[in-house]
């Protein structure tokens, strides 16, 4: 990886939290504050949360890690077999899966650093040809 200059005790306290900060933010900043953190540290650590959302652009190098993590987590094939899992587990049919798919998570995958750019684009491109066979070999 090229020089980044990382908070890695920042970093590691955000990926801690990242699954849960939208359900539980406020306990983030209490726990955060009862370990000695201040606000501006606290604030700093929850925004680094936040940005390794999906939906995020981060600005900072430590959510833009985080972010670029979570994107790629499981590699090219976890994006396709996440998603008909998630489906299935919602009771939708194949093909309310696929529009979902289409819709939701066709070309949505973006990351920020140049390390993980090209890793993102495989996934991207290897999701887009297996939604187009399942597609042409279904109808």
């Amino acid at each position: 990886m090229s020089n980044y200059d990382i908070n890695y005790e920042y970093l590691i306290l955000a990926m801690y939290f990242h699954g849960f900060i939208y359900s539980d933010e406020e306990k983030i900043r209490d726990w955060l504050s009862e370990r000695g953190y201040n606000n501006s540290e606290i604030d700093r650590i929850v925004n680094i949360a936040w940005e390794s959302q999906r939906s995020e652009i981060p600005k900072s190098i430590e959510g833009k890690i985080l972010h670029d993590a979570h994107v790629l987590e499981g590699g090219r094939n976890y994006l396709v077999v996440k998603t008909l899992i998630t489906g299935s587990v919602r009771g939708q049919t194949l093909m309310q899966t696929l529009e979902y798919m289409k819709q939701n998570v066709l070309n949505k995958n973006k990351c920020y650093l140049k390390e993980t750019i090209p890793l993102c684009e495989e996934m991207n491109k290897y999701t887009n040809e297996f939604y187009s066979e399942l597609i042409k070999d279904i109808n």
